[in-house]
């Protein structure tokens, strides 16, 4: 469930990115003074202060956990192992 929610949040920020590059690449009118592009660079922070905090709680709470891709244990007898093989 976090990581669906990890993954909207992402394609929100995408899509806020999206559209302010649309803004800032339109040709400008007259009454256009670049706001839109600041809002949708605000829309992004906002998203990406939401998705930092729901990333801090999840942690928080162990609805997620980080993963390392060397378990330090088995890195130690894997790397034990090859030293006892390379002295036969």
């Amino acid at each position: 469930m976090s990581t669906i929610v990890i993954v909207v949040l992402l394609l929100a920020m995408l899509a806020s990115l999206g559209v302010g590059l649309f803004h800032l690449l339109k040709s400008p009118q007259e009454h256009d003074k670049g706001d839109q592009v600041v809002k949708a660079l605000s829309w992004r922070i906002g998203i990406w202060v939401i998705l930092f905090g729901f990333i801090a709680l999840s942690l928080k709470m162990g609805w997620i956990t980080p993963s390392n891709s060397i378990h330090p244990q088995k890195f130690n007898e894997a790397q034990q192992e090859r030293i006892d093989q390379q002295k036969k």
